[in-house]
């Protein structure tokens, strides 16, 4: 008979500790496993004994996640606070972010104890995901008294003290909203953009509003500000945005934490976008900018505008060469994996270029192998497009590997010559 291998994964580590429990005369259940991706919340009710009002003793809720692990748990009671007020807030205090509730988790583990009546807090509790995803195993412990530091029996889960989080102060004033709007336009014109187009409005008394634009075709970089209030206190300047056409496919989102909103995304061709933004202070003076970009003339239209788009964005994004002349290879395809073998010139230089046609896509990978050689791109952020170069020296064909991921994904393939010499 084979030894049993050695395991380290987070089910081991809950058997672990729920061995030492009951070493210590404890009464143990596990509820089942949970699972939640980055944002998610999930709320669960832990079994309540009908004696716990009326007897002695402590309840140990234990959450216990991988050690990367980022998560946070809050009572029922927290979970159900109302946010407090932004006008209750003393004057340069950053908001509250109803996020920081809840007790985090430090290396993966939480653990809430409640003694006497206070047992029925932990009836009803929220876990919140802040990792991209993860699994949460949870132990209820019931004794008569306190079980001690669970790191007696997970002595690698073992930390320190965590500094309180500080208070860094308001965020920097952004400026006068005239010389933003010239430094955005000077940067992209350096860029080589080719035309600008300046659109006012005043934001509603929230610090939100919605623009309505009928843009042409060719790649927009939208950037969405607003005037800072010359009279204090005010709130402070974050607009965040996104761009979605008439269909409402998303076409670009910011929601970072800068002063300033900033979309690029391609059309190709004439399309009407609904821009709806927040996070000005207040009724102030809004300006939208909208630089553009032409598409380059050898992109194929014949395989439709958001094709021609999806080439473009690709380009723009990897900042790869332009070509120059038509496609001398095409191919189309659907979601999952395709191999695609093409025929090459020794000697010469390739852009191989892939773009959504239709469907909603979560990913897509482009991958070249030439002989000994392999490129790859894969772009999981807005993915209409992917893009690589690459050379042959005496191969007369390569091997291309396409995989798209998504609903109803349709993919159009070019291979572009760009001429001998490295790309």
């Amino acid at each position: 008979m084979l030894p049993r291998g050695a395991r380290a994964d987070l089910a081991e580590d809950a058997d672990r500790l729920a061995q030492t429990w009951k070493d210590r005369g404890a009464e143990i259940s596990r509820l089942a496993p949970i699972f939640l991706d980055h944002g998610r919340n999930k709320r669960f009710v832990v079994p309540q004994d009908s004696a716990d009002e009326e007897l002695p003793g402590c309840t140990m809720v234990v959450l216990l996640g991988a050690p990367s692990a980022d998560f946070a748990v809050l009572t029922a009671f927290e979970a159900d606070l109302p946010a407090l007020p932004a006008g209750l807030l003393p004057h340069g205090h950053p908001a509250l972010d109803p996020e920081d509730r809840g007790t985090k988790s430090s290396l993966g583990v939480v653990s809430l104890v409640r003694c006497g009546p206070r047992r029925k807090d932990l009836a009803s509790l929220v876990v919140s995901m802040r990792s991209p995803r993860g699994a949460v195993e949870v132990l209820v412990a019931r004794s008569s008294a306190p079980l001690g530091d669970l790191r007696d029996a997970l002595p690698e889960r073992a930390f320190g003290l965590v500094a309180p989080r500080g208070n860094p102060g308001r965020p920097i004033e952004p400026g006068p909203l005239a010389e933003r709007t010239v430094r955005a336009e000077e940067r992209a014109r350096s860029e080589g953009a080719e035309r600008f187009t300046r659109v006012p409005m005043v934001a509603s008394a929230e610090g939100a509003g919605e623009y309505q634009l009928r843009l042409g075709d060719g790649c927009h970089r939208l950037q969405v500000m607003a005037a800072v209030p010359p009279t204090f206190p005010h709130r402070a300047t974050d607009v965040d945005a996104e761009a979605r056409d008439d269909a409402g496919r998303m076409l670009a989102r910011d929601r970072s934490e800068a002063a300033d909103a900033r979309l690029d995304f391609c059309l190709g061709e004439a399309t009407r976008v609904t821009v709806p933004f927040a996070g000005a202070a207040g009724m102030v003076p809004m300006m939208v900018i909208d630089a553009v970009w032409p598409i380059p003339r050898a992109i194929p239209n014949h395989w439709g505008a958001r094709t021609r788009a999806g080439f473009a964005l690709a380009l723009r994004r990897r900042n790869a060469p332009e070509p120059t002349a038509a496609p001398v290879f095409e191919s189309l395809g659907v979601a999952g994996p395709t191999m695609v073998p093409v025929p090459l010139e020794p000697g010469r230089c390739y852009l191989a270029a892939l773009a959504v046609a239709r469907g909603e896509s979560r990913g897509l990978r482009l991958a070249a192998t030439v002989g000994d050689r392999y490129v790859r791109d894969e772009v999981i952020d807005r993915p209409e497009g992917a893009v690589l170069a690459f050379c042959a020296e005496s191969e007369a064909s390569a091997r291309i590997d396409i995989e798209a991921r998504g609903s109803g994904v349709w993919w159009t393939f070019a291979l572009f010559a760009l001429g001998g010499g490295e790309p």
